[in-house]
């Protein structure tokens, strides 16, 4: 039986991390942040950050050359530092995640994990930035019970 692995668990696995890892990056290397305070201020463990500087976690080093997302890097960064409302980070860092997306940056990692997946022809991230937004008056007080384990 074939897997069947979305867009968003590719994501989860590769960019957000990569993200992470870029943002932790420039901390230490441009602000010159301790391990230690660069984990506590992105919310993950020292042993994340080392993994990232290593390049063990958060390796998807073509995130990096894209000029737009080392722009998206630098406001998370100094977002950050500057300590902005948690959900400015956030939409920060949902916006880079866009733009991975709608330019296809995952689909070779996507092919790789799944052969059978025809890339060439599957558009579902770049459909993702022209889905309508479902702000009518009824849907905008529902809200959802979701509980992380």
């Amino acid at each position: 039986m074939n897997t069947m692995l979305l867009p968003a668990e590719i994501e989860t696995k590769t960019s957000v991390p990569a993200l992470r890892a870029l943002v932790a990056k420039r901390l230490i290397n441009e602000y010159h942040f301790s391990q230690k305070d660069t984990a506590k201020l992105i919310g993950v463990t020292q042993a994340a950050i080392s993994n990232y500087l290593r390049g063990t976690r958060g390796n998807l080093t073509s995130l990096g050359d894209d000029e737009r997302i080392q722009d998206i890097v630098g406001e998370i960064t100094t977002m950050m530092i500057d300590k902005h409302e948690l959900s400015d980070i956030i939409a920060k860092f949902n916006e880079a995640c866009s733009i991975i997306r709608g330019n296809r940056m995952l689909c070779d990692i996507h092919k790789k994990l799944e052969p059978s997946l025809d890339v060439d022809n599957c558009h579902v991230c770049e459909m993702d930035n022209d889905a309508p937004s479902n702000s009518s008056p009824s849907n905008s007080s529902q809200s959802f019970d979701i509980s992380l384990k």
